[in-house]
């Protein structure tokens, strides 16, 4: 009996050792022209791939909108984590190519993403690029000519814990440069309110492209490639793959959306333009550009003040707000006006920079309007005439970053100048009792209107309408602390301060 179940060990142990050098002997991978190393990370574990540590670093898989990705996370600054991949053979191949997308999240500090490869594993690790970025909204497509090319071949993502938030990437390809290799770098340019312009990178080799636009299959042989009949003021998805000689196509390339211009908005005396930037947590109508840096345009939905505003971050680049094109041809005497605030910066005593211009067409260069380098103490409300009335005239907020505490931009209003001087009605309330630790009535000067319950953080946690200048809220169920109440109307926003015990 001893020696049977000792033979059956021995042979369970055998079976599984077998089944381990299976497993190991699938993770190689031999690149050929015709047969690219394709990575998505869609399994659950890092099948093949390894990781090395330093610290609390890691790599794991992730699920994200519709994907799996690869994200590195950390607990202390400093901390490290490489991501390796399979030995790979690329040496019957003339050149290959590597690439892929990532993306990065941070604030006032970034994180690093090294990408390196080696032509074995007693080799060290040559550097290829080197990323620290802030930008949770988009991924970056990166590709590189590899050298050095062997049979035990390895690439490798770094990830630097340094204060931001996590690193993810994603669509690895190593591809012989005779294959049919994936499309990368995809970009929409010339958008218009019904029409862009696709474009993506090439290798030569191809003979066409199939683009996935919105779920619809377009052929197309040349690139850049225009398409047209699109939806105003919507977003758009495409893709694109390659076809290559023999039929041999590539995989598909890492989708991207941008999104129409809105129609011209026609300005007339009687309808003026104005947007509050309540509508949406996203910008409706208006652009975004990066000039410089990492900075940008975004809607504050609440987290530093409490109503939407448009925000410029401040960290030191620049950036462009920009409207859609406006036809104020039919207005008397244009003009814009909008509150914008400034605040001295709190570490360096800086203030950040506001440039307000216009452009009569997209063809035409921004001309300045007003210059903003001083600290505001609060909002203040500007009114500027606009010269050279168009038929597609564009507003711009250029934000300029100098360490400071950023700009904020409200209510833009473009209409006849006689209108420009009527004031709203400034909203008063009251909030009973505060503190409080259960109900509270909140009182207000307007008969139909929102009101809104946020924590410090600006997250929403209560809503109601008011009736008649009244609204109750039960916050029995709130932890202690401070929250805001907001009262809004079609044209007015107030915000009062309550503690709840």
């Amino acid at each position: 009996m001893m020696m049977k179940r000792l033979t059956t060990t021995i042979l369970t142990a055998i079976l599984l050792l077998f089944s381990v050098n299976n497993a190991l002997a699938q993770c190689d991978f031999t690149v050929t022209d015709s047969q690219p190393f394709i990575e998505d990370f869609e399994g659950t574990t890092f099948e093949c791939w390894t990781v090395e540590t330093v610290g609390a670093g890691n790599w794991t898989t992730m699920a994200g909108s519709g994907t799996t990705l690869a994200a590195f996370s950390f607990t202390n600054v400093g901390d490290e984590a490489r991501l390796i991949s399979p030995v790979l053979d690329i040496s019957g191949v003339a050149g290959a190519t590597f690439s892929f997308s990532y993306a990065m999240m941070g604030l006032y500090d970034m994180d690093e993403l090294v990408v390196s490869y080696r032509s074995s594993e007693t080799d060290s690790w040559h550097t290829l690029g080197t990323y620290s970025i802030s930008d949770y909204q988009n991924f970056y497509e990166e590709t590189f000519t590899l050298t050095d090319l062997s049979a035990t071949y390895q690439v490798s993502f770094l990830g630097r814990g340094l204060g931001g938030y996590m690193i993810f990437v994603d669509n690895i390809e190593i591809a012989g440069e005779g294959g049919c290799a994936r499309p990368v770098s995809l970009n929409a340019t010339d958008i218009s309110a019904s029409s862009a312009l696709l474009g993506w990178s090439t290798t030569g080799n191809e003979e066409s492209w199939v683009i996935d636009l919105d779920g619809q299959m377009i052929n197309a042989d040349t690139q850049p490639f225009a398409v047209s009949n699109l939806e105003p003021q919507t977003d758009h998805t495409f893709s694109v793959k390659a076809v290559c000689g023999g039929g041999d196509e590539s995989g598909w390339a890492t989708p991207v959306t941008f999104k129409t211009l809105c129609d011209v908005i026609v300005v007339t005396d009687d309808e003026p333009y104005f947007d509050d930037f309540e509508a949406s947590d996203n910008f409706v109508c208006w652009q975004t550009e990066i000039v410089s840096g990492i900075d940008n345009w975004v809607i504050d939905p609440g987290y530093l003040i409490v109503n939407n505003t448009a925000f410029f971050i401040w960290l030191g680049g620049e950036a462009m707000l920009f409207s859609t094109p406006m036809d104020i041809t039919a207005v008397t005497n244009p003009v814009l006006r909008f509150n914008h605030k400034q605040q001295l910066g709190l570490n360096y005593g800086t203030v950040d920079q506001l440039i307000v211009g216009y452009r009569t067409d997209k063809n035409d260069s921004w001309h300045t309007l007003v210059n903003f380098t001083d600290a505001t103490t609060d909002w203040e409300t500007v009114t500027i005439p606009l010269p050279n009335p168009s038929e597609a005239y564009q507003i711009v907020f250029n934000g300029i970053g100098h360490d400071a505490e950023g700009v904020y931009v409200d209510d833009v209003w473009v209409g006849n100048s006689n209108d420009a001087v009527v004031e709203k009605q400034d909203i008063e309330a009251v909030v009973m009792p505060n503190p409080t630790s259960g109900k509270i009535t909140v009182s207000a000067n307007v008969s139909e209107g929102n009101v809104a319950v946020f924590d410090m953080l600006g997250k929403q946690v209560m809503t109601d309408k008011i009736v008649d200048g009244i609204a109750e809220f039960d916050l029995s169920e709130l932890t202690q602390g401070v929250y805001f109440i907001k009262i809004s109307d079609e044209s007015s926003v107030k915000t009062v301060k309550i503690v709840k015990n």
